[in-house]
This record gives structure tokens, C-alpha cells and sequence, in this order.
């Protein structure tokens, strides 16, 4: 949100999207649509308004005949529309001079959509360069990689990558402390160890803090206890995906040994005591880290392999030894 309001201030015209969980070329048009919907107004919102009666469609009444919404036949008209939508920021600069600044997230939903739409859009925003500025962010660094970094992708060499550090514990922290105070609450002992334990990770610190805000009373201060009834709703939110995740590392011995390696060693994965302690060679050790980087579930920070997810690490040492869990 801050750099979209400093995008703002410079005179920019910012779009963002959220493709999480779209599946399809409609779901991604709907989310189009819906941020352009909200951004444009005036003579602008005219342009798209007059863009949208464009589209060949049919209008379906809504139940009791009020209201309506237009319905899309067949996949070509939805793979106009797409195109259309995506050819807006070109429209906006001929119409007004803007320069637009569109924020596509969780651009990896948008990548798996079916339909290949990264042709699509690579067909669009290479005739954006006076119109339009791009960023692509995503949870899954992997696929943003292979995408931007394969030679015969259709966006190979469309972006360069940024990488953004852990948020800083002192920011998060003021955050966290202020909502809870603006709501009646007070974050108290409790902050402290949300803090430790997320390591400065954006989405796990949103999660925790929700759940401790629910198990926080009006006018109450959160504690230790508190803390610990949150990470038991925490513990039943994130189990499935986590026994998920390693079920799907068993197709290899070495994706477990180096998630146990990761999350149980004080040493980096390459020291010789860690390889020593969990059976791996170097090989093995380099080969289970690049399948987990593939899978995004591990980053390199100055070179070391390291667990994206600071709760998968929590799940992993918990359940350390339950042979019905996590056996190699």
C-alpha cells in the first residue's frame, strides 16, 4: 500500500490486481476488471465503461429480475476480453497521458491459469513501454524464475527479479501493536513471541496475528497463554498443507533429510556435522535443496539454503521422531 500511494503522489495511475487461486482466462478477467473498475473514474471510467458494452455477451437477469450481470459465451469471447483488459493501460495513455503502474500478485496463479495466457500477455505489454510499468510478485520465486528466465517462455527477459528481505521486527511489531490498540486490545507478552517465531515473514505474521487477535478479549492484554490458544487454531489452519507438503517430498529420500536438516541443525546444510547428522553427502544435500527451491519451499539467503516457511520449520521439529508423521 505504501508504494502504491508513492506511486500515486509521482503522478502514476496504479492498478493491483490479486490472481490467487484464479483458475481459469474468466476468473483472471473478473480480476481485472474488478481493480480497473475501482481505479477508473471520470472520462476514464467512460473509456471502460465503453470498452465493457464492447464485449459480445448476453445479459442474464439476476434471481427476481433485478439487477443483472453479463454473461460470456464460449472461449474466445473470454480470451477477448482478456485481451482487451490487458491492452487497458495503452488505452488509459492515449486517452489521458498517464503512465500506469499495474501490480499483478500472486502472479503464479496467473501463470497456471489455463489457456497459457503468459503468450497473452507478453503480446500486450511489449507495446507498453510509454504506457505502462509492470510488477510481478508472487510467493513462488521458482516459478516466477522459470518463467522470466527460460529462454522459450513468452517472458523470458520481461523482468528483472527484486528480492525483498524479512520485514523488520521493530516495524512489524509497531504494526501489530497499533491495530490491536486501534481495536481495543493490547498485543502485550505476546507480541514477542509472534515476532520470534514469524521472522519478519509477511503472510505468517498476518496469520498469527489474526488468530491472537481472536483469542485476545475486548480491553484484553494478550499473554503467554493467549499466544499458546493461537498457535493451537494456527496448528489445525496449517496441518493439511504441511502433512501435504511432506508427503510430496517423499518422492525423493533427499527432499526430507535436508527439510529434517534445515529445520533441526544450529549448522548450515552443507557443514559437515549437519551432512554427518542426517545421512547426506554433499550431492544429496544439493540435489533434495534444488527440488525444495523448486518447489518453493526453500530460498537461498547469501548463498545458504534456507525454509521459506518459519511455521513448517515449527511443524517439522514437532514432530521430529513420530514415525506416523515424519519418518525419512
Amino acid at each position: 500500500m505504501k508504494f502504491r500511494q508513492q506511486a500515486e503522489l509521482a503522478g502514476f495511475r496504479t492498478i493491483y490486481v490479486d490472481f490467487l487461486l484464479s483458475t481459469t482466462p474468466l476468473e483472471v478477467s473478473r480480476r481485472i476488471e474488478e481493480a480497473y473498475g475501482e481505479a477508473l473514474k471520470g472520462p476514464l471510467g467512460s473509456l471502460f465503461d465503453k470498452m465493457r458494452r464492447s464485449w459480445r455477451g448476453r445479459v442474464k437477469a439476476a434471481p427476481g429480475g433485478v439487477g443483472g450481470e453479463l454473461e460470456y459465451a464460449g472461449g474466445g469471447d473470454t480470451m477477448q476480453r482478456l485481451a482487451d483488459l490487458l491492452d487497458l493501460p495503452r488505452k488509459v495513455f492515449e486517452a489521458s497521458g498517464e503512465r500506469t503502474v499495474v501490480v499483478f500478485d500472486e502472479f503464479q496463479d496467473f501463470l497456471r491459469a489455463e489457456g497459457n495466457l503468459d503468450g497473452l500477455l507478453r503480446s500486450k505489454i511489449q507495446f507498453h513501454r510509454d504506457a505502462a510499468s509492470y510488477i510481478f510478485s508472487g510467493s513462488e520465486q521458482s516459478l516466477l524464475e522459470e518463467y522470466f528466465n527460460t529462454r522459450d517462455k513468452p517472458l523470458f527477459d520481461q523482468a528483472r527479479p527484486i528480492y525483498l528481505e524479512p520485514l523488520a521486527d521493530a516495524a512489524l511489531g509497531d504494526y501489530i501493536a497499533d491495530r490491536f490498540a486501534g481495536g481495543g486490545k493490547e498485543a502485550g507478552d505476546a507480541l514477542d513471541l509472534l515476532l520470534d517465531l514469524v521472522r519478519g515473514h509477511p503472510q505468517r505474521a498476518m496469520l498469527l496475528a489474526h488468530h491472537l487477535w481472536e483469542c485476545t478479549p475486548l480491553n484484553g492484554v494478550a499473554d503467554a497463554q493467549t499466544f499458546d490458544r493461537a498457535m493451537k487454531q494456527v496448528d489445525r489452519e496449517t496441518k493439511e498443507r504441511f502433512e501435504a507438503s511432506w508427503q510430496s517430498a517423499a518422492t525423493t529420500g533427499n527432499k526430507r533429510r535436508v527439510l529434517k536438516a534445515l529445520a533441526l541443525s544450529d549448522e548450515t546444510l552443507f557443514n559437515q556435522r549437519t551432512l554427518q547428522a542426517f545421512s547426506l553427502n554433499k550431492g544429496q544435500a544439493q540435489s533434495g535443496a534444488s527440488g525444495l527451491i523448486r518447489d518453493g519451499e526453500v530460498v537461498r539467503i547469501g548463498g545458504q539454503p534456507v525454509l521459506v516457511d518459519p511455521l513448517l520449520e515449527r511443524w517439522i521439529r514437532i514432530h521430529d521422531g513420530d514415525a506416523s508423521t515424519i519418518a525419512q
